[in-house]
């Protein structure tokens, strides 16, 4: 897979519809449920599918708000929450902003070895898995 660190599940994937928009390795929201894609958006089936397990190089913003940017460093295991845009057809969240976010999705939890306040940097995911 494109940006899989740490496969904890190699088992935990599924096809889900999506929207087109789709591409391997992007983080989404499966109704609340954090996913990464494996594949880009197959027209053929009308989706793709997702792992709900792992770890994964994924871009994060060391803040507490996005917008404006309140910085905030990361430190290993702080929570990642996500935010993006809804599609209402297939209930899939994209464009996710993963950051310390409150406000959003939990998504996961932090595994780089730190980012300073205000950084955006491609970084350890691990994605928070569902009970």
């Amino acid at each position: 897979m494109l940006n899989e660190v740490y496969q904890d599940r190699p088992g935990d994937a599924r096809f889900f519809a999506c929207p087109s928009t789709v591409l391997a390795g992007d983080p989404v929201l499966v109704g609340a449920l954090p996913a990464v894609a494996m594949d880009s958006y197959n027209a053929q089936n009308g989706g793709t599918t997702f792992r709900f397990a792992g770890t994964h190089m994924l871009s994060v913003i060391a803040a507490t708000v996005v917008s404006p940017v309140t910085g905030s460093a990361l430190k290993p295991g702080d929570k990642i929450y996500a935010t993006g845009t809804l599609d209402s057809t297939t209930n899939i969240t994209t464009g996710l902003t993963l950051s310390k976010a409150t406000g959003g999705t939990l998504f996961g939890t932090y595994g780089g070895t730190g980012l300073g306040s205000g950084l955006t940097a491609s970084d350890l995911v691990k994605l928070q898995e569902s009970a």
